[in-house]
């Protein structure tokens, strides 16, 4: 059976429609996009998707800096490391541009802020944030057991130290493997309690146009503020390859509509 005749338009369309990841995610296919230190209750962060989360997607944070060669204090038998770590799990589909905040909750989703990262006394907890200086990095791991230690890829770091470097103390740290400043994380030029991405920066745009606006640090705004990291919904567009492709695919189903008259 051919290509052509076994997959029909309508199923073209949504395919080159649809940013879904469904599949392991890429450096860039999340971003943070808000930070709040003495917080309120709880320190907090809000992150974005730019591809459609999949129901048992699984995603990590931590405030352990990267030491060049793992995240500090991170061994085999402490998972959670010098620092705090928590477990973000999609119970539903989560669509692209969907801002979560560390301190929400649905039915969509679920937060582990506590019970043991695996075997040993380490546990899940909310991120304690410094305000004088924190980076936060957000991981996929294949090692459920120990996420963080082995078998993860990072996704985005967060950065408020106007500068990487090796992590020896809770303040420092480099860019874990595969991010880029700029596009798979994000370096701000003075650590403050609060720091929010505007999301008014772009009224709409594609995953790398979001990203390269997140990684600029003039589109955000830091103060005193005690306000927590929230959540909200940003407008991302496919990329102009995708729209390409969907013509093509337009051309493709009314060229079959005419043949099968």
């Amino acid at each position: 059976m051919s290509l052509h005749s076994s997959l029909p338009f309508a199923a073209i369309t949504a395919t080159l429609l649809s940013t879904s990841s469904f599949g392991a995610l890429i450096a860039g296919d999340v971003a943070i996009v808000g930070f709040q230190a003495s917080g309120v209750t709880t320190d907090s962060v809000s992150f974005v998707t730019f591809v459609d989360l999949a129901p048992g997607t699984v995603l990590y944070f931590t405030d352990n800096g990267w030491t060049g060669s793992a995240f500090r204090g991170v061994l085999a038998t402490d998972g959670d490391g010098n620092e705090n770590l928590m477990r973000f799990t999609a119970v539903n589909t989560i669509v692209a541009g969907t801002i979560i905040g560390s301190k929400t909750s649905s039915a969509d989703y679920a937060w582990a802020l506590s019970g043991l990262v695996g075997a040993g006394s380490s546990a899940y907890a909310q991120l304690s944030l410094s305000s004088t200086g924190e980076q936060v990095t957000i991981l996929e791991s294949t090692n459920s057991s120990n996420p963080i230690f082995s078998g993860f890829t990072a996704l985005y770091n967060f950065d408020n130290t106007s500068a990487y470097e090796t992590a020896t103390s809770s303040t420092t740290g480099s860019l874990a493997p595969g991010l880029v400043q700029g596009t798979s994380a994000v370096l701000l030029t003075s650590a403050a309690n609060s720091a929010l991405f505007n999301l008014n920066t772009l009224t709409s745009g594609t995953q790398a146009e979001w990203l390269a606006a997140i990684g600029n640090a003039a589109n955000w705004t830091t103060g005193t503020g005690t306000a927590d990291a929230g959540s909200g919904f940003i407008n991302v567009v496919p990329a102009p390859g995708a729209l390409a492709l969907l013509a093509c695919a337009g051309m493709v189903g009314s060229r079959r509509r005419r043949g099968a008259r």
